[in-house]
This record gives C-alpha cells, structure tokens and sequence, in this order.
C-alpha cells in the first residue's frame, strides 16, 4: 500500500467520513433516551394504530421489549441500511472514477508505484473507513446506554449487531468500488453501483411491507438477516461468513479489472 495515498484520501474524505458520522452518532443520542421501560405499552400502542405495511417495510413491526431489541429496530434498521449505503456509494465512486475524471491518477501513475499498489490502497480506505466508522458508532452507544440505562444494554448482542451491520455496509462499498474500477466515467459507474445499492434496499423494504413480496426480501443483501432476531440470539455466522466472502470477491475483482483495464489518461 502507499502511505502517501492513504494520507491524501483521509485529507479528501475526512469532512464526508465526519458529517455520515455525526449523523449516526445524532440518531444514537437521540434513540437511547427515547426508550424507557416504563412505558413500552404506550410505544406498543402508538405502533399498533400505524399501517402495518408501513411498521414492516421500514423495520418497526417487531415487539420491543428491552433496549438492546429497540435500538435494533428502530436504528439498526432503516437508519443504519440507509445512511451508510449513502456514504458507500459516494465514497466508492471518489476513491477510483472520480480521480481518473479529474486526471488524479495520471499524477499517480507517473510515480513509481504500480496499479495493484495504488488500487489496494484505495479498497484498503474505503473498508477501514466503514470498521473506523462503525467503532466510533459503536463505543457512543455504548457510552449513551451506560449514561442513560446503565445496565440495560446487551453488550455482546450490540457487538454482533454492529459486526454484521459493518459487514453488510462493506459489501455495499465493495459493490461501488468495483463498479467504479470497471467504469472511466464518474456519473457511469456512480449510477451502476448506486442503482444496486439502492435497488437492494428497496428490495428489501417491498419484501418487509407484504408476505406475498418477501421473495424481494430474501432476495436482497439487506434481507438476510433481520436486525431484532440477530440481538435475541438468532445465529447469523453462516450470514457473515458469506458477507466476508463477498467483500473479498468485489476487492480481488476490483484489483483484477483495474490492473488490466485502458485508462483515458
């Protein structure tokens, strides 16, 4: 990897990486003060006069009986789906088409080091921001839950629940990034990986909102694991794993299509 790269995307996408952070960091604060256990039976109420189609596209229609199963239908859900795919498709398009609009990455390889160097070192970004991020999302709440409901929280549920959120983020990053090594024009291959992203989403949402579409659901990235049954103990390793898998694909395609491919430079 090249060490001067890596500075001069953490110069270019710090202010990104801190405005996605300080909205998730928002919604943290702001949810966790939002529960008491107290009146569960009045928020039960609120949710039972709501559209049911509308609780289960957006995640809600789950019973929240304890902090831990809350923050996961009502912030690990939609909020945490759509704000960092967001952040992953802006990101995958400026760490590669990006620069080659911008002739970025005619000055790059006029340096000494290759195509595979610089292309690792742009996929290496983009997933240590998402593990950066995620751990900045995960030590505030855990910091809120201990100053507000001290002992509510289940730490070893929320580890695991913000491990495969992370997971299913960088497969979403990985998504954009690869279609941006496959791509030379940014609106091109912005368009092709966000189109994914979002129609994995919206996937997802439709599937939720009916059993006679929750073939969408099943069929979508977002689908494979539902946040509330994760934290009550459901075993998704098998889910994980292949997310891994995933992500290393997408990386080992990336690198494969960007070392081979003529640039308009």
């Amino acid at each position: 990897m090249s060490l001067a790269l890596l500075k001069k995307d953490l110069k270019q996408n710090y202010t990104l990486f801190l405005i996605f952070l300080s909205v998730l960091v928002m919604y943290m604060l702001m949810m966790i003060p939002m529960f008491n256990p107290d009146d569960i039976n009045e928020l039960l109420i609120i949710l039972n006069m709501m559209p049911i189609e509308m609780l289960r596209a957006m995640g809600f229609s789950d019973i929240i009986t304890d902090l831990t199963s809350f923050l996961a239908s009502w912030l690990y859900g939609m909020l945490m789906f759509g704000f960092p795919m967001v952040y992953c498709i802006i990101l995958g398009n400026r760490l590669v088409s990006k620069m080659i609009d911008n002739n970025s990455f005619a000055y790059l390889l006029s340096t000494p080091n290759s195509r595979v160097k610089l292309i690792v070192t742009q996929g290496f970004f983009a997933l240590f921001s998402l593990l950066l991020l995620f751990v900045l999302v995960f030590s505030s709440g855990l910091l809120f839950s201990h100053l507000i409901h001290p002992g509510l929280l289940d730490v070893s549920a929320f580890l695991k629940l913000n491990i495969m959120t992370m997971l299913l983020n960088m497969v979403i990053i990985m998504i954009c990034f690869t279609s941006s090594c496959i791509f030379n024009e940014s609106r091109r291959s912005s368009g092709v990986g966000s189109g994914i992203a979002v129609t994995f989403l919206l996937m997802n949402m439709l599937g939720s909102s009916s059993l006679d579409l929750e073939i969408l659901k099943k069929m979508s990235l977002y689908g494979l694991y539902n946040p509330v049954d994760l934290v009550r103990g459901s075993n998704v390793t098998g889910i994980g794993l292949f997310f891994l898998g995933l992500i290393i694909l997408l990386f080992t395609i990336s690198v494969l299509i960007f070392n081979k491919k003529r640039l308009p430079i």
